[in-house]
C-alpha cells in the first residue's frame, strides 16, 4: 500500500475547485484548513484515499473518489458548524 502523504495542491483540479467553491459559500478559503489525503487502508485495489480536512483542534476523515462526494461531505459537516 502507497503510504505517501498527499497535500492540498497534490490533489485533483476538479476536487481542488469544488473544495474551493464550498469554503467560499461558507465564508471561508482553503488555507483556513490543512488537507491532507493518503491511501484509504480498507481499499484492497488501492483505488480509493482519504482526503483529511483539519481545523484547530477538529479533524474529519472522507473517504475520496472519482466523483468527488467527499467535498459534499465537507459541505454537509460546515454547514453543521462542525469546523467552527
Amino acid at each position: 500500500m502507497d503510504t505517501t502523504q498527499q497535500r492540498y495542491t497534490d490533489l485533483p483540479i476538479g476536487d481542488r475547485a469544488a473544495f474551493e467553491l464550498v469554503c467560499a459559500r461558507h465564508g471561508f478559503a482553503p488555507a483556513h484548513f490543512e488537507i491532507t489525503g493518503s491511501a484509504d487502508p480498507d481499499d484492497i485495489d488501492h483505488h480509493r484515499r482519504l482526503v483529511t480536512v483539519r481545523r484547530g483542534g477538529w479533524a474529519q476523515s472522507y473517504r475520496a473518489d472519482e466523483a468527488g462526494y467527499w467535498v459534499r461531505q465537507f459541505e454537509t459537516d460546515l454547514t453543521c458548524r462542525f469546523f467552527k
